[in-house]
């Protein structure tokens, strides 16, 4: 019996360009035809070699009829896939194929230019070669899409819910256009997606929902003012990003910012209930690299980074300024659970000065993580910064030379960061920390004629003060400890005697905000050595 698909007359690609707009609506009307697909060039017995023009280029496939049931091929609609055809028009119609019946556009091994394709409601790309790889496509297969050359407007744009992308390569080809462009991304699904070579921003998300994303690969993009992705929300409001869930991003060789997370001031700059889990993030390693914060964190609700490797410099590798507050409950809500963050290599590039910038904002916490590789500090928070941050004991922050764990600027009054039934408060600032190194201890005069300065070593959050005495003593303040920097409000202060002749005295402290005074109850002893009353002394909130 005869194949009733021998019978299909095969088209060549000229006649394809002849069809023209109405022939392109036709071919996607065609392609819904339950069980219908259109005989190919390669439907005939197989060939071990190149055409025979040796362009290596693969037969020219007919405008046809792809089986719906397993998806809408991009060569029955006249795609080539040389790296040198213009393939827009092909994509188009393949994507509007798929659309009639909310199915998948397949796009086979080979190397494809595109300019502007927009990926409509419950339309899935994937590709069928060999998996991705930021080699792009090789002898062995695999899909690479390049982008038109100097073109301006973003290749792929996702504007509808339940939009899948999957196995594809997007490169750059010479143009700073983004290559994926998320306008409506709302339960969307992307897996196994590399982005590369684009000098500016890679993947712009405008709105994502309730997304599951798994396996992004964005190798050297961004610019020294673009961010190699972005995440935001929309300008006009009415809706936001959220619920923004990723797998394994790998983001590489970024050219200075990797990730901006709603950083701005606009409107558009808020998203929430961000998850990223297991992200490999990393800017250039080289002279001259940008000093931007590798990830910028701007106005957000509830980010979370599982078992991250962000690893850069020199600039800071998170920032979190927040610039704008939307008025929501529970704004702030960063966390790093577990991984690390690691500096500059100061052989490659400058040495990273401190790993963790906290300007503005609320609410940040290291759980686990590790931290090493900077000069400085490995966190530093600002002066507006608010009061919740938290550096749990499995946290690691390995400092050398003169760096310092953490450097803490903030002028906020200390308050608990956890409590429990009100008597217990864990996390409780030292404000004796915002101290300076050198206070004085200065003698009142009570302690008789002729008495030995008092003696005091030490710092503004602890030391030891004492003193002695001499004649006509008197019972009051004896010894003045002023602090070498003045505290906004008095802290709380305790003593405890050092000395037998100390703890057989009658004795409290008075806390001011520049000083605290020694006061003696009963008489003093006469003619006693500078260190006969001896006390330690320690600022504890």
């Amino acid at each position: 019996m005869t194949d009733p698909l021998d019978q299909t007359p095969i088209r060549s690609r000229r006649g394809f360009l002849l069809v023209g707009a109405a022939g392109i609506a036709a071919a996607g009307a065609a392609a819904v035809a339950p069980g219908a697909r259109a005989a190919r060039a390669d439907d005939g017995p197989a060939s071990d070699g190149p055409p025979a023009d040796g362009s290596g280029a693969a037969p020219a496939a007919e405008v046809g009829t792809s089986d719906d049931r397993t998806g809408v091929d991009v060569r029955d609609h006249g795609a080539v896939g040389d790296g040198l055809t213009d393939d827009t028009a092909a994509f188009a119609a393949a994507v509007e194929a798929a659309r009639v019946v909310r199915g998948r556009v397949l796009v086979p091994a080979g190397t494809y230019v595109v300019d502007s394709v927009t990926v409509p409601l419950l339309v899935s790309i994937q590709g069928t070669g060999a998996d991705v790889s930021r080699y792009g496509a090789s002898t062995d297969g695999g899909v690479t899409i390049r982008h038109l050359a100097r073109s301006t407007r973003p290749m792929v744009v996702v504007d509808g819910n339940g939009v899948t992308l999957e196995g594809l390569t997007l490169q750059g080809n010479g143009s700073a256009a983004p290559l994926v462009q998320v306008v409506n991304g709302f339960e969307s699904r992307f897996d196994r997606v590399q982005l590369a070579g684009v000098a500016g921003t890679a993947l712009l998300v405008e709105r994502v929902n309730n997304n599951l994303w798994s396996d992004l690969f964005v190798n050297n993009c961004g610019s020294a003012d673009a961010a190699a992705v972005v995440v935001r929300s929309p300008a006009s409001g009415g809706s936001n990003t959220n619920t923004f869930t990723c797998v394994n991003p790998h983001i590489e060789g970024s050219a200075n910012v990797a990730l901006d997370l709603a950083w701005g001031s606009t409107a558009e700059y808020f998203v929430e209930f961000v998850r990223l889990i297991a992200p490999h993030i990393e800017t250039l390693q080289r002279a001259g690299s940008g000093g931007d914060g590798t990830v910028r964190i701007g106005n957000v609700r509830q980010i979370e980074f599982v078992a991250p490797t962000i690893y850069g410099g020199p600039g800071p590798l998170i920032e979190h300024d927040e610039r704008r507050r939307r008025g929501v409950d529970i704004d702030g809500g960063i966390r790093l659970l577990g991984g690390a963050l690691l500096g500059a290599d100061p052989a490659q590039v400058g040495a990273s000065t401190v790993l963790v910038r906290l300007t503005k904002g609320d609410d940040f916490a290291l759980v686990g993580t590790r931290l090493g590789r900077f000069t400085q500090a490995g966190v530093e928070l600002g002066a507006g910064y608010g009061s919740r941050f938290a550096v749990d004991p499995t946290t690691r922050i390995a400092t050398t030379g003169s760096a310092v764990d953490v450097v803490d600027r903030r002028e906020v009054e200390a308050r608990p960061l956890w409590a429990w039934g009100g008597d217990l408060a864990v996390g409780r600032r030292l404000l004796g920390a915002l101290g300076g190194p050198s206070p004085v201890a200065s003698a009142m005069g009570r302690n008789g004629d002729g008495a030995p300065a008092p003696t005091l070593s030490g710092s503004d959050l602890r030391g030891t003060v004492g003193f002695g005495s001499g004649r006509a003593r008197r019972p009051g303040t004896q010894v003045r400890v002023r602090y070498s920097k003045p505290f906004a409000t008095a802290p709380v202060v305790s003593i405890c005697p050092a000395s037998n002749t100390a703890a057989s005295a009658q004795f409290f402290v008075v806390s001011r905000p520049d000083a605290f005074d020694v006061e003696m109850v009963g008489d003093l002893e006469e003619g006693l050595p500078a260190d006969a009353y001896r006390f330690t002394y320690q600022i504890i909130g």
